[in-house]
């Protein structure tokens, strides 16, 4: 394997450097892409389908190439893996709940490869990422190396939707799914955040899926307000993840990603009415100290990859500015080899106790290996 990573600024620049690669004698066969919304995402795919050239391609919050990160702009990835190594789907969300398109990509999956592993990325603000892991993993009955991420759009853009895309549709609900067959190739990745549970624990009363209603008994806005002061500024809600306290003692953070007029919130994936839960906080420059130690573990356990994929959280790019370029640098320079990713809306991966998980607020590397 031999991966290229760049970068563009506009579907017109893709053309030029997919010549460049075949002037060196490599023949891609699937692109790892993530691009803002404020390119064509239709045109852009065409591109890739006229070489013959899959997409694995999702709409994002900023895009990275190696040690750099994007905005406004296209991130590609070029691959020259065996077409039967890997298998691209799409899965339409529309008139279907979370997990019951997980539980599609996994059938779907297991009809193709006996030992898969997966990357997916999801489309859509409503989208439940808990949901759709616990849908795949139900449906294959047993844990396999699954990552993903959610899409994004840019900050600075007004965009109601987010993308995910192949290199013949793009969806505003579903999901894109990678798979590939473990015989040939190995994906393997952890999650890591760094973020801080404040406040004392407090419990989700009205809950349904991936909206809660009531916190402590009052709306769950009021409770932002009340602890946090956020007064009219409602978006101050997004900047502050529910830490979901299980059972088990794990724990995992859940993004608020829209408010509804009766001041329930929205998140990413699933808050479970009875849940205890504390709210989050970045501690500054202290997560980045955590996610290269985290990492640097980590590596002792995967010392060799050929190529990375990066999910990020765009909030780890909000707290931390430029200094995200450091974390994302020191991470990829753990492995030395080409790296490609982007700020997402949620993370999919394991946490520390091995057990795949729907993140926000983490860093997930995924390392591809050819065997």
């Amino acid at each position: 394997m031999k991966p290229t990573v760049f970068s563009a600024t506009s579907v017109e620049q893709i053309e030029p450097h997919l010549q460049s690669v075949r002037q060196t004698e490599l023949v891609p066969t699937l692109a790892i892409v993530f691009s803002s919304v404020a390119h064509d995402l239709a045109e852009l795919s065409a591109i890739f389908a006229k070489s013959d050239i899959e997409v694995f391609g999702a709409s994002a919050s900023g895009e990275i190439t190696n040690d750099e990160v994007h905005e406004d702009s296209i991130a590609v990835m070029l691959l020259d893996i065996s077409r039967d190594a890997y298998r691209l789907n799409v899965f339409d969300g529309k008139g279907k709940t979370s997990n019951q398109v997980g539980q599609s990509v996994a059938e779907w999956a297991e009809t193709v490869y006996d030992d898969p592993a997966c990357m997916v990325m999801s489309a859509g603000f409503r989208a439940d990422g808990d949901q759709i892991v616990n849908g795949i993993i139900y449906a294959m009955e047993r844990q396999i190396p699954l990552f993903g991420g959610f899409a994004g759009t840019d900050p600075g853009i007004v965009a109601p939707e987010t993308f995910v895309f192949d290199s013949s549709q793009v969806l505003a609900d579903g999901v894109v799914a990678l798979i590939f067959d473990r015989n040939a190739i190995e994906l393997q990745g952890i999650a890591a955040s760094g973020w801080k549970g404040i406040g004392t624990p407090k419990t989700i009363t009205k809950a349904e899926g991936n909206i809660v209603y009531r916190i402590d008994d009052e709306p769950a806005l009021d409770i932002y307000d009340k602890y946090l002061n956020i007064g009219d500024d409602t978006t101050l809600a997004i900047e502050y993840p529910l830490v979901w306290i299980r059972e088990d003692g794990s724990s995992v953070m859940r993004a608020a990603m829209s408010i509804n007029d009766d001041k329930s919130i929205v998140y990413a994936g699933t808050v479970p009415e009875g849940a205890k839960v504390r709210f989050g906080m970045s501690p500054g420059s202290e997560i980045i100290e955590h996610a290269i130690e985290h990492m640097s573990k980590f590596r002792q356990q995967v010392p060799r990859g050929d190529a990375i994929v990066l999910f990020s959280c765009r909030a780890r790019h909000l707290a931390l500015g430029p200094m995200v370029e450091d974390e994302i640098s020191a991470i990829r320079k753990l492995w030395d080899v080409p790296l490609v990713g982007f700020f997402t809306f949620g993370e999919i991966g394991p946490g520390a106790e091995g057990r795949c998980d729907f993140h926000n607020y983490t860093l997930v590397p995924v390392l591809i290996h050819e065997k």
